[in-house]
């Protein structure tokens, strides 16, 4: 799993896969404004690669992604809607956006599309 919550870190990022790189490209292109702000203190990047499992992820984002954020409710549950704001189906990898603060910072998480069955299902589900 790789986190990318700062400057160097996300524009190393932006030399490595093609797709990945894109998609990385894409949001530094629209969050920077040439007025040289930290680009961690606007965004974080988790990408979960295909052996990173779904603990390893929520350890590292500090919540589950298969818990409902306001109101507890767990994927299955007839009430369940997820939290990310935003997700996007890619080639190779799923895009999940959550906005976590009212300055609008947030984090990006970038799923392999081959990454952990329940996930998987639990995306496939919500991205069709």
């Amino acid at each position: 799993m790789q986190i990318l919550c700062d400057s160097r870190s996300i524009h190393t990022a932006l030399q490595s896969q093609t797709e990945l790189g894109q998609l990385i490209t894409g949001y530094v292109d629209r969050l920077s404004d040439g007025e040289g702000f930290e680009l961690g203190n606007l965004v974080h990047f988790v990408v979960m690669h295909r052996d990173d499992t779904l603990i390893e992820l929520e350890a590292a984002l500090g919540f589950s992604v298969m818990t409902n954020r306001s109101n507890g409710c767990c994927y299955g549950d007839p009430d369940f809607l997820p939290s990310w704001e935003v997700i996007e189906v890619h080639h190779h990898w799923y895009e999940m956006v959550y906005v976590l603060a009212d300055d609008g910072f947030g984090i990006v998480v970038l799923v392999d599309k081959h990454a952990d069955v329940q996930l998987i299902n639990m995306l496939k589900h919500y991205a069709a």
